[in-house]
């Protein structure tokens, strides 16, 4: 089953949020197989973006460590989608603009933020 969303939705820990515009400074990304990995799992498993009708861009600047910052063009419906024996729902992505995010967690006791595991 595909979920809609109208300005933001997760996969588990890949956020996507529809966004007016994009930054500047952005570097365009080429799609691996014919897709644009947007998020890995600790598992193995990607999060995925099907490459026909989307461009997908990168902020390396003022990043913190070990995140990243992805933005999509996507010009024709596709989805987000996980490439697991047990994936997560897949999530229709219409026409727009677009940012990902990976979650974070604040470790207290560490006193250090890290990516949140799927």
């Amino acid at each position: 089953m595909t979920k809609a969303f109208k300005f933001a939705a997760a996969q588990g820990e890949v956020n996507i949020k529809r966004i007016d515009s994009l930054p500047e400074g952005l570097t365009e990304l080429r799609p691996e197989k014919g897709v644009f990995i947007v998020g890995h799992s600790e598992s193995g498993n990607s999060h995925v973006l099907d490459a026909p009708g989307v461009r997908v861009l990168e902020r390396t600047r003022d990043v913190p460590v070990g995140m990243r910052m992805l933005y999509a063009i996507v010009e024709n419906p596709t989805v987000l989608r996980q490439n697991a024996a047990s994936p997560h729902e897949t999530i229709a992505v219409d026409p727009g603009l677009y940012s990902f995010r990976i979650s974070r967690e604040f470790d207290p006791f560490t006193a250090q933020a890290r990516r949140v595991e799927d």
